[in-house]
């Protein structure tokens, strides 16, 4: 669905992301993991086209992301939950969510989309009326994730979903994940929670320094020696 082709992005004399080529196939999770400072959110938001690669090339299907501006790219399937999640904070729950589905294909669906998000999430539900401001760090999470399903994604991309969550709430949201994935959808994972990351992954690349070094199944990538001495502490 995804392929990434010896992609190379360059901060004036920095080198964020060094010949760095992967695939996500459909009905899967893949994570793309490591320390901060990586590469991980500047490869997402090269996908994204809020960056311009300096070499390589992103295909999706058969469109060449790479050529496309961000909007465009959203129309085509390609949707990303920014780290940070990036709210309206000043917006209510139910208007957040309103623009996620503002393009043409989303918004012909937008009623029933926003039947799913409410009950895959029932407590924006709740909440539709109150700012966005006013959500606990997890809630705020999860309507980051609902504004993002409203455009109508065949490809989600989330960068660090987990950020700044509490061990209970990090539990549920990838358990969010795993449904989203059950729900059909194709996850592209971007995480420094890499234990919890690797568990679900049904696919996992390892990238440091801006290059990929390891990649395999999550399991395989999670039991390898270099993750475990380089991330997991042992």
């Amino acid at each position: 669905m995804l392929k990434v082709e010896n992609l190379s992005v360059q901060y004036t004399a920095f080198k964020a992301l060094q010949d760095v080529s992967l695939e996500v196939d459909a009905g899967l999770i893949v994570s793309i993991v490591g320390a901060n400072g990586s590469g991980k959110s500047t490869l997402i938001n090269t996908i994204s086209g809020l960056l311009r690669p300096t070499a390589g090339r992103v295909r999706f299907e058969d469109q060449v992301l790479s050529e496309m501006s961000p909007h465009d790219i959203v129309r085509f399937g390609v949707v990303q939950v920014p780290e940070g999640r990036k709210l309206f904070p000043d917006l209510t729950v139910l208007e957040n969510l309103l623009v996620g589905g503002s393009h043409k294909r989303a918004k012909e669906v937008r009623t029933q989309t926003l039947d799913e998000v409410l009950a895959l999430f029932p407590v924006l539900g709740e909440r539709q009326s109150q700012l966005a401001r006013t959500l606990s760090g997890g809630e705020q999470q999860m309507l980051a994730i609902g504004r993002a399903m409203m455009s109508k994604p065949k490809l989600l991309m989330m960068d660090e979903p987990s950020l700044g969550l509490a061990p209970i709430v990090v539990q549920s949201i990838f358990g969010v994940v795993k449904k989203l994935k059950e729900l059909g959808l194709t996850i592209l994972l971007v995480e420094q929670n890499i234990r919890h990351s690797l568990q679900i992954s049904d696919y996992a690349y390892v990238l440091e320094t801006g290059q990929i070094v390891l990649q395999g199944t999550g399991a395989a990538v999670l039991a390898d020696e270099h993750t475990t001495a380089a991330y997991l502490g042992a």
